[in-house]
């Protein structure tokens, strides 16, 4: 039950924290050092937001394909604590704090919690496919919420909203400039979010409120028999799940610079919460570390069809924009038949491997 059981974990886990660290200044040396600077961005933002959905989901048995609403909300209301009031030349007023980042950070993830525990009443009296019906509603309630004009003072309405970005206001020692430009201090501020929230993640799986979400999860009638307070259990997982989305979300609107409200909701906004969903089953339903195997597997997946495809190794997938069958498309479509796969051959997706692994290499060269 330890988080760190054995000195060879705590050898790996430091030198895994070493290497996310030093990861921006090695990247500075390679070809596309912006590439790669934005596609780990990208997964330790994404990470945080599967971790809340695989705590709701894999741990509490609560399915959500509305999380990207809680992205939403924190990406709009951490734009607003975070970036200065100002009037465009369109003559729309923006609210804005001008506080830190990390206070958008937490105050995304506050006010994305409040709304989660709006819905989780709905939680206590639905299960499977009804409630993932509720749940999807949230999505095209976004798309009246954000885009509408009572709410452009914080949204923008239909043409989003500027973001600051992310500063530290380190001092510059001699000529060495630790953070160079605006994405390798927001791929701080991702590290720091990601690093906090597994934590957390990682200790409320192994604590008692974990329990009571597993124990809802696999019998809510039987935990219940037992002393688990159900209503709570779902009530609180909605509760963290909404917050680490909204959280994630936060950061995400500041990667974007300029969140749109349509991106967040509709179509687009169904097809990122089934990407989400993608995440948890691919990594791993219901353990922390699947979140983030899923996470670098899903966003890396479609730069990889991105580059078999600019090589000519995917000749009946089409570019970008360029045809029905294009990588978006194609991308999608993997994600479902490895949902698919994963589902039927390996329940604990990415992680199962892992684990595998990991005991043949412990047991071998012995089969047992």
């Amino acid at each position: 039950m330890a988080l760190l059981p054995s000195r060879v974990a705590r050898f790996w886990l430091f030198v895994l924290i070493g290497a996310l660290i030093y990861f921006p200044f090695f990247a500075r040396g390679l070809p596309s050092p912006g590439f790669w600077l934005v596609l780990v961005i990208l997964v330790l933002i994404a990470s945080t937001g599967a971790l809340g959905l695989n705590l709701l989901s894999g741990f509490a048995g609560q399915i959500s394909l509305g999380h990207v609403f809680f992205l939403g909300v924190g990406a709009f209301v951490g734009g607003t604590i975070t970036t200065t009031a100002h009037t465009t030349l369109s003559g729309v007023s923006f609210w804005g704090l001008g506080w830190p980042w990390w206070a958008g950070v937490i105050g995304g993830g506050v006010v994305a919690a409040a709304l989660g525990l709006l819905v989780g009443p709905a939680a206590v009296r639905l299960r499977g496919l009804y409630l993932s019906l509720v749940t999807v509603a949230l999505v095209f309630l976004g798309e009246w919420l954000f885009t509408s004009p009572a709410m452009e003072p914080i949204t923008g309405a239909v043409r989003g909203r500027r973001v600051d970005p992310v500063s530290f206001n380190l001092p510059v020692i001699g000529e060495v400039t630790f953070i160079q430009d605006d994405n390798e201090a927001l791929y701080f501020a991702a590290l720091i979010v990601a690093m906090i929230a597994f934590l957390v993640g990682k200790n409320i799986a192994r604590s008692r409120v974990g329990r009571a979400f597993q124990a809802t999860r696999d019998r809510d009638i039987a935990a219940e028999v037992i002393g688990v307070n159900v209503t709570w259990a779902k009530l609180t997982a909605f509760g963290i799940s909404s917050f680490f989305a909204g959280a994630a979300g936060a950061l995400l609107g500041v990667f974007q610079g300029n969140p749109l409200g349509s991106s967040f909701s509709g179509a687009a906004g169904l097809l990122i919460s089934v990407a989400y969903i993608a995440m948890i089953v691919i990594g791993g339903i219901g353990t922390v570390m699947g979140a983030a195997l899923g996470a670098v597997f899903v966003v890396a997946l479609p730069e990889v069809v991105s580059y078999l495809t600019q090589q000519g190794w995917l000749p009946f997938v089409a570019a970008t924009g360029e045809g029905s069958f294009d990588e978006s498309a194609f991308s999608t479509i993997l994600f479902g038949l490895f949902i698919i796969v994963f589902l039927v051959f390996e329940p604990l997706g990415l992680f199962g491997l892992w684990i595998r692994a990991r005991n043949y290499w412990k047991g071998w060269p012995f089969t047992y």
